[in-house]
């Protein structure tokens, strides 16, 4: 029995999500109350739906908000049955950690406004090969 579980708790160490950790939920967090916006809680779903885009992205080897088959954000985020309100995304190519992804971010005004949108009440953060960085702001409804 002690075998089986150490065996599964293994198992979600390894599928666990890359950043629903406290360092990406502060990072954004941090950029909403610079902007005097309420924090963000982590989503897996919307997790999910920027590690799907990520990793299209870096397998066709595109860098776009349109995913390879014509996807929308909104269409990876319902696909995750996530029932929202309000949805966005930032997406980067290079960096090299969550630093370097943030700054970027916040340097540019589009995604900032993306991150610090006044409906946004949830987020997911994803990186796939080569440095490919999503993130989905949403609310559901």
């Amino acid at each position: 029995m002690r075998q089986i579980v150490g065996a599964f708790l293994a198992l979600l160490a390894c599928v666990a999500p890359a950043y629903a950790n406290p360092a990406a939920t502060r990072a954004i967090n941090d950029v909403r109350a610079s902007a005097s916006e309420p924090a963000l809680v982590y989503s897996s779903a919307l997790e999910r739906a920027a590690q799907v885009h990520a990793d299209d992205m870096a397998a066709v080897g595109f860098f776009s908000h349109e995913g390879s088959k014509g996807a929308a954000v909104s269409d990876r985020v319902t696909a995750q049955s996530y029932e929202w309100c309000f949805v966005a995304e930032n997406i980067a190519k290079g960096q090299m950690n969550l630093a370097e992804v943030m700054k970027g971010w916040t340097g540019s005004p589009g995604h900032y406004r993306n991150m610090t949108h006044k409906a946004a009440q949830e987020f997911g953060l994803a990186r796939a090969s080569g440095n490919v960085w999503v993130m989905v702001l949403a609310a559901p409804c």
